[in-house]
């Protein structure tokens, strides 16, 4: 881990640097504006990748402008999706959090990341899809909430995401060379935290070259009562390209890039990250014809990953430092075709198409350099050459009927393949490893599931006040390698297997079914259409999964693995061992969201508001809670506009989690207020963000943080003298952050 001193060295060194560019672009604005007659002011063509859906009145989206002004407060991608109604996220590391979309997480939810689909690769998803981009790369974010269109991909019971990198950027026709980007900086008080981001673009009237680069990093955070909270330091570093082309209606963009994270440390899991390098190249076309519209997208991406227990969670009880190096290879690779047909005088649409994604795990744990009988001499073989392929083919049918009616219907079909090798132990001890190797090694590892999905949605406007919105989905999802392949029942090997924070250990099930999920929802919406003065939403939606992929306790009735600790069926006050198993499910709840604008007056500027509401539960038909539903939250803001000054003060309310689920034993949360208060100042092309998180320094524990497994050796999960059961993680104290931004 990198010490104080060299931290602070560089911030020296880096943020005069991002001064200086600011001071010589602002000088830059300056000297054009005395100079007038020798600039050729150049007009923007913006070309945009966004297909013409028919969206969901509960489709979200973000523009560049509001992700701009989450930057300086965030690391993490997924945190940019806070506020939005029936969001929620699993914590993680500083750059990993995981969300969730009405209580349904990780591999429920389809993200698309610059057009690619791309699978952790990782036992513990250390990794997860948003954190292949840095939120300073990010354009434009949509959510869709519950109901999915079918065109938008497979494995999407929970709703989908979908984040691009801005749109290329061109000269108008006739002009001159475009130059244009951004160079940004920030730093937070709270684990000295510290970053800056450059994009740098040039384009003529059908080309367009793109780079950005970014660094991030950040020490240990403290919570409110100034106690150090482990494993929370992280560093990453991102590099991207894209080259653009457009002519006669059409739009290529090639895009390239790698991610380096050196280190990130997680607290709600028994190991760290020490290396993750991912490297990516996609292609995306998009044409318009007489007839209509295709669009075509190929990507590959690569994944290594490393992981062991660092320096926080060390040493071990008998005082020595033990390392557990672990090592995962992914690769993603898949395409994309479509094509769009209106007919009926432009009324309807018919919009169909067919794609495949690839994905390839190779997870293995080299012996350990510390001399140790249970993780020598071999390699262990975790998932061997693990495959997951998925075809699909899809068809839409969207009709506006009347200036009041319009209609979504959709089909798809998916052929889904997985598979893996043979594997092995660290060495042939039979009680150890050998017979649930023996055991894996004798059956047949492959598994094929056929899957349909129908999406059928109704949308109804009968004034410009109000519209309304009735929604079916039939979703699936096929199971994933990290739930059919782990085979160990060590009680050391389970505690590396797990992606859920929860400090508990699993095995694979090579019998589970696919997951089908029956969505209905209704969406009321109301606004002002006259002054845009106020503006309501509300979602009820309720969702019936058979077959939910859920956990059982191993030695319950139907699991295969056995554990060697005597009390997993009974305890409620340790750390358990548990097996991937089907159970039907039922999960309900509502969104809600509101603005409206309060006061105007020329010299004290412009105050409104704007709230939003989340509460979902989950059950097991069989009895019990499912694990990490968000409890009632919500998020209410005060806003202020004068001139270039832009304010806000916010208060998130979270309630008590008592709900939890007894089979992982959950462990129950207080509910809390915290306030946050910001402000913006923009003066031509520069932006100053300043901001004060938890302005009452309150102590608090985040319902889908996590048990505390960061500052303690725990690679046994019930051994002696382990890291302890019953820990939350507490969230951050009082935080101040400052960021500079300039565009030119």
């Amino acid at each position: 881990m990198e010490k104080r001193g060299n931290r602070y060295c560089r911030l020296i060194t880096t943020l005069p640097l991002c001064l200086a560019a600011s001071t010589a672009a602002a000088e830059n604005v300056d000297n054009a504006s005395d100079q007038d007659k020798d600039v050729l002011t150049l007009e923007k063509m913006v070309i945009s990748k966004e297909s013409e859906f028919m969206k969901s009145i509960n489709t979200l989206d973000m523009d560049a402008a509001e992700i701009a002004r989450m930057r300086s407060s965030v690391s993490d991608t997924a945190k940019l999706l806070e506020k939005i109604p029936g969001v929620s996220l699993y914590g993680a590391g500083g750059v990993s959090s995981i969300p969730a979309i009405h209580g349904l997480a990780d591999d429920r939810v389809k993200v698309h990341v610059n057009g690619m689909d791309i699978t952790s690769a990782c036992a513990n998803h250390m990794n997860p899809p948003l954190s292949y981009i840095d939120r300073s790369n990010v354009g434009r974010i949509t959510v869709m909430a519950g109901i999915t269109p079918v065109s938008m991909g497979g494995d999407s019971i929970g709703g989908s995401i979908v984040v691009d990198s801005a749109d290329p950027v061109f000269a108008a026709p006739g002009e001159d060379i475009l130059l244009d980007g951004n160079l940004s900086a920030f730093y937070r008080s709270n684990g000295d935290a510290f970053g800056g981001s450059i994009a740098a673009g040039i384009a003529n009237e059908n080309v367009r070259f793109d780079y950005t680069a970014s660094h991030t990093e950040s020490m240990n955070y403290n919570d409110a009562n100034g106690d150090l909270v482990k494993s929370t330091a992280y560093q990453n570093q991102n590099h991207a390209a894209a080259l653009s082309f457009q002519w006669d209606r059409q739009l290529v963009v090639i895009r390239g890039g790698q991610q380096r994270i050196p280190y990130q440390g997680f607290p709600n899991q028994r190991m760290d990250l020490t290396q993750n390098e991912s490297t990516f190249g996609n292609i995306l076309h998009k044409g318009t014809f007489d007839w209509g519209k295709t669009e075509a997208n190929f990507y590959y991406e690569t994944t290594e990953h490393s992981m062991d227990i660092e320096s926080d969670k060390q040493p071990a009880p008998n005082g020595r430092i033990i390392k557990m190096p672990m090592e995962t290879r992914g690769r993603n690779l898949g395409y994309k075709l479509m094509a769009e047909i209106p007919f009926s005088n432009d009324e309807h649409l018919f919009r169909f198409g067919n794609e495949f994604h690839s994905n390839r795990i190779r997870d293995y744990w080299p012996a350990s350099p510390t001399p140790t009988p249970m993780m020598t001499p071999n390699t262990f073989i975790n998932v061997n050459n693990g495959e997951r392929d998925r075809v699909g083919f899809f068809g839409e049918w969207e009709g506006n009927w009347t200036s009041e009616i319009s209609t979504l219907l959709g089909l798809r079909y998916d052929h889904t393949n997985v598979n893996a090798g043979d594997v092995q132990g660290y060495n042939t001890m039979a009680m150890m490893y050998q017979n649930d190797a023996d055991a894996f090694n004798a059956r047949d590892h492959e598994r094929n599931f056929d899957t349909f999905d129908v999406t059928a949605l109704i949308q109804y406007a009968p004034n410009d006040m109000a519209q309304f919105e009735f929604g079916y989905a039939r979703k699936n999802r096929a199971p994933g390698i990290y739930e059919l392949y782990p085979w160990s029942t060590n009680p050391m090997a389970m505690g590396m297997n797990g992606s859920f924070g929860d400090g508990n250990g699993y095995v694979g099930n090579l019998d589970l079914d696919p997951e089908t999920a029956h969505t209905v929802s209704l969406t009321a919406h109301f606004r002002d259409p006259k002054e845009n003065a106020w503006e309501f939403k509300a979602t009820p939606y309720f969702t019936y999964v058979n077959d939910f992929i859920d956990v059982d306790r191993c030695g319950a009735a139907g699991t295969t693995c056995t554990t060697s600790f005597a009390n997993n069926l009974t305890s409620n006050n340790t750390f358990v061992y548990l097996q991937y198993q089907n159970h039907d499910a039922r999960l309900w709840g509502i969104d809600a969201s509101g603005s409206a604008k309060l006061y105007s007056d020329k010299s004290l500027g412009q105050f409104s508001a704007s709230t939003v509401m989340s509460y979902v539960r989950g059950e097991r038909m069989d009895g019990g809670n499912l694990y990490h539903m968000m409890p009632f939250n919500m998020n209410l803001t005060l806003h202020h506009e004068l001139q270039s000054w832009k304010s806000a003060l916010e208060m998130q309310f979270v309630d008590a989690q008592d709900d939890v689920q007894q089979i992982r034993n959950e462990i129950e949360t207080s509910s809390y207020i915290l306030l946050n208060a910001r402000t913006s100042y923009t003066w031509n092309k520069v932006r100053l963000d300043v901001g004060l998180d938890n302005v009452l320094d309150k102590q608090y524990y985040h319902p889908l943080a996590g048990a505390y497994l960061g500052d303690q050796y725990g690679m046994n999960p019930t051994g002696n003298n382990m890291v302890p059961w019953g820990r939350n993680i507490a969230g951050m104290g009082r935080s101040v952050y400052v960021g500079l931004s300039i565009d030119y």
